[in-house]
């Protein structure tokens, strides 16, 4: 999933999505729907809030994965929210963005194309911990994949509070700081 981007070909990208917002809010204003070319301009201010916290993250591998993910020609769609201080990022930001990376391709893998599937990604920020909520909704024609990925999460990063199907799962990604398995 890690393909190597230059600069020019993602501003590519963000340009031409960006142009797409923009054409958007142009059509509900020239069709007077002034409501709606607001709601849409509150759903792209949030979502360049979001990307702004996300870039403000200590460590380059975790943004650089989130903020190019939307990009990529992949079945599940991708929400995430940061929740608290995204500056006391307390897991070691190369190994969380390798077991995300590993996670978001075996994901992809198993979702259907068949039917909308969105992965929503909460990453919770507190001064003593900090840890990511999953929470998935869709279609996956192997839902096995997940317990393929909490046999392989290896310490101190672990898997709390799993629960799975073939059409939704959630789970806990912790960071276990002692070292001493899961509390």
């Amino acid at each position: 999933m890690q393909e190597e981007w230059d600069v020019v070909e993602i501003l590519k990208k963000v340009r031409h999505d960006s142009l797409n917002h923009i054409q958007i809010v142009k059509g509900y204003l020239a069709l007077e729907k002034i409501d709606k070319a607001k709601e849409a301009l509150d759903h792209w201010t949030d979502r360049l809030r979001k990307e702004s916290a996300l870039s403000g993250l200590k460590g380059e591998k975790l943004p650089v994965l989130l903020l190019t993910y939307p990009y990529r020609q992949w079945p599940v769609r991708l929400e995430y929210e940061l929740i608290g201080d995204g500056k006391s990022l307390r897991i070691e930001e190369e190994r969380l963005a390798e077991w995300l990376e590993n996670f978001l391709r075996k994901l992809n893998r198993s979702a259907s194309w068949e039917r909308e599937n969105v992965l929503t990604l909460e990453m919770h920020f507190r001064e003593k911990e900090t840890y990511f909520s999953f929470l998935f909704r869709g279609s996956l024609n192997d839902p096995s994949f997940l317990k393929e990925i909490e046999q392989a999460t290896e310490e101190p990063l672990y898997i709390d509070h799993a629960e799975d199907g073939r059409n939704r799962f959630s789970f806990e990604l912790r960071w276990n700081e002692n070292g001493k398995g899961k509390e």
